[in-house]
C-alpha cells in the first residue's frame, strides 16, 4: 500500500524563546525535544493529549488530533503564563504518507511505523489519497494507534504511546504516577493488536476498540484493550 491521508489534525507551535520553550517542554511535557512522539498528561497520568512533534530551526510543532486542541489549551493555560511561552495555531496541515514517495516532499517529516507523518501546506504531489477504510488497515497492520480511536483519556502507560514518554529527562507533570506504575509494577491494561478468524467483539475483558479484515494476514486485526497479564 502506498499513498496519503489527511489526518483531521492541528498543527499548533510553542513561541518563545529557546530557553523558555526548552524548559516548558521539559517541565509539562513528557518526552525529549528530539523524539517524534510527546504528550500531555495530568497529575494523575491520564491523556490530556497525544502528538507527534517536530522541533527545527529554534521551532517547535506540535500535530494532534483537532478534537482536543481546546482540551490541550485549558489544560496548559496556567503554565504557558508562568512559562513565558505561548501556543500558537498554525495552518499546516497534516498527512500520513506511507510506502513509497517522490524523493522531494516539500514539508517536515516526522517518522512513523513504515510511515511518515508530514507537516505541510498541502498533500504530497504524485499520491494517491488513501480511503478511511484504507489507512485504518494500515494502522491495523503496523499497530499505529490513533487518540480518539483507540484510546481518549486513558492512563498513558495503558496504552502503546509508552515510547512518547521519557524515563530519563526529568521530571514532568505526572511523571510521579507513571514511574510508580512501571517501577513497582505493571499498568492494569495494555493496548494491543490481535488477529481472529472471524469478525471480534468486544468480551468481558478484552475490549474491542477498532477493527478491520486484513487481506494482507486474511485475518481480522483489532486493536484492544486488554488485561496485563
Amino acid at each position: 500500500m502506498e499513498g496519503y491521508y489527511t489526518l483531521p489534525f492541528v498543527v499548533m507551535k510553542l513561541n518563545g524563546s529557546t530557553p523558555d520553550v526548552e524548559k516548558f517542554n521539559q517541565g509539562v511535557f513528557t518526552n525529549t525535544l528530539t523524539a517524534s512522539r510527546n504528550a500531555s498528561i495530568d497529575i494523575y497520568g491520564k491523556i490530556v493529549a497525544v502528538f507527534y512533534q517536530k522541533y527545527v530551526n529554534g521551532g517547535f510543532y506540535i500535530a494532534f488530533n483537532k478534537n482536543y486542541a481546546q482540551r490541550l489549551y485549558s489544560h496548559l493555560s496556567s503554565y504557558l503564563r508562568l512559562g513565558k511561552v505561548r501556543l500558537e495555531p498554525t495552518d499546516i496541515k497534516v498527512f500520513f504518507v506511507v510506502g513509497e514517495r517522490p524523493e522531494e516532499i516539500s514539508g517536515m517529516e516526522i517518522p512513523e511505523k513504515n510511515s511518515v507523518v508530514m507537516l505541510s501546506e498541502g498533500p504530497p504531489q504524485g499520491l494517491k489519497e488513501l480511503t478511511g477504510e484504507e489507512f485504518d488497515r494500515f494502522r491495523l497492520e503496523n499497530s499505529v494507534s490513533m487518540q480518539g480511536q483507540e484510546f481518549d483519556d486513558d492512563m498513558i502507560m495503558n496504552t502503546d504511546w509508552g515510547d512518547a514518554v521519557s524515563f530519563t529527562k526529568g521530571c514532568f507533570l505526572g511523571q510521579e504516577i507513571v514511574a510508580k506504575v512501571t517501577q513497582r509494577g505493571r499498568p492494569p491494561r495494555k493496548l494491543v493488536v490481535r488477529e481472529y478468524d472471524t469478525e471480534p467483539e468486544s468480551t468481558e475483558f478484552v475490549k474491542v476498540r477498532s477493527k478491520c479484515y486484513s487481506g494482507g494476514c486474511k485475518k481480522w486485526l483489532a486493536y484492544c484493550s486488554v488485561p496485563n497479564e
